[in-house]
């Protein structure tokens, strides 16, 4: 069974993680996939020279555990962190805890599974079920490596793979479209404290480069994540295209009627309304990073902006609507790299908003 090299704190090669509630292809709230070997599974992993390092932000490991948590990061390939964070979303602990779908323990196994990973130990064991979680991602990874192109999507899959199970990760090459996954992904890498170096966001072949020393500020205050970026279902109520069904942003909603702020200092490179973005506002950093960011779906007549304008972050922009092909108020907002046009909407050159807002402390 292949597995990347242990790493407490520094990850130069691919992560794998558990976790989970329950989807297609997965089992309980949380808890281990079924029906999958990771003996039969492609040993092959990815050595970027991406470094991906990891504080712990939930630093909630008990004393007892300490240990054995860091005994199965070693055997998984992955941070201490980011299996802290796992166990903290799964169970906070709790050795008892049981979902209602029947997945047990620590790291939430379903019966199947720990048939398969649990070397014959008693699943409601704290320290067997910590082990057979070690044992697990470590096959886990390998059922998805050949998705991945780079160490941040390698865990990002592995975490939906666990989620949803390494056949719709596949299927869609990545996350799938399910919010629950993309949610699930955000709130372990966010709660990881994942560090997305330079090196560590790349993707397919861009870099969103140097992120600049500015203050930074989420886009939507008090908004929740209501979807994530890359392939996912036609909203209800949405038209489907090409671009509904990959998205190039990400959603927030607070329901509607709140104001959106510039994220960082922007410069006002185009505003207007239409019938996909509905009333919108493109801007480009003014630090050294030139990223783009476009604000959509704002209300009708809220933008309080004009092209030209510098604005300092937290700034008004307009006021979260629901105009243009919209399933709901909310704001889509969507970040492109340097290169990408900076007159009018584009998808052209976008790239994942959540490692850069992960990055800067927003999610």
């Amino acid at each position: 069974m292949g597995k990347a090299i242990g790493a407490i704190g520094c990850l130069g090669v691919i992560l794998v993680l558990v976790a989970g509630l329950v989807m297609t292809l997965v089992l309980g709230m949380g808890g281990a996939l079924s029906g999958q070997s990771g003996d039969d599974a492609a040993e092959t992993a990815i050595t970027a020279d991406a470094t991906c390092t990891t504080s712990g932000a939930t630093g909630g490991i008990p004393p007892q555990y300490q240990n054995a948590v860091e005994d199965a990061a070693e055997e998984a390939g992955l941070p201490l962190s980011i299996l802290d964070a796992l166990f903290t979303q799964e169970s906070g602990y709790d050795e008892d805890a049981v979902s209602h779908a029947g997945a047990g323990g620590v790291g939430q196994f379903m019966p199947a599974t720990w048939a398969e990973y649990g070397n014959g130990g008693d699943r409601f064991d704290p320290y067997d079920n910590i082990e057979a979680t070690g044992r697990f991602l470590a096959a886990l990874q390998d059922m998805i490596a050949d998705v991945a192109s780079n160490d941040v999507e390698q865990i990002e899959f592995t975490l939906a793979a666990y989620n949803a199970g390494p056949g719709a990760v596949q299927q869609y090459n990545g996350i799938p479209p399910y919010a629950e996954t993309q949610n699930y992904v955000q709130i372990i890498m966010g709660n990881a404290d994942v560090d997305y170096s330079e090196a560590c966001t790349e993707r397919a072949g861009s870099n969103v480069g140097d992120l600049g020393t500015g203050e930074w500020t989420h886009p939507l205050p008090g908004g929740r994540s209501t979807s994530g970026f890359g392939p996912r279902q036609c909203p209800a109520g949405a038209a489907c295209n090409e671009y509904t069904t990959n998205h190039h942003g990400l959603d927030f909603s607070t329901g509607g009627g709140t104001e959106i702020i510039a994220p960082t200092d922007i410069e006002v490179t185009a505003t207007g309304t239409n019938q996909f973005q509905g009333e919108y506002v493109v801007g480009r950093m003014t630090d050294e990073a030139e990223l783009v960011f476009q604000f959509h779906h704002c209300q009708s007549g809220s933008t309080s902006v004009s092209v030209g304008d510098t604005v300092a972050v937290g700034s008004g922009l307009c006021i979260e609507g629901n105009t243009g092909n919209s399933s709901g108020a909310h704001l889509h907002f969507q970040i492109n790299l340097p290169e990408a046009d900076d007159s009018q909407p584009t998808y052209d050159h976008a790239t994942d908003p959540a490692p850069i807002l992960q990055k800067q402390g927003i999610l």
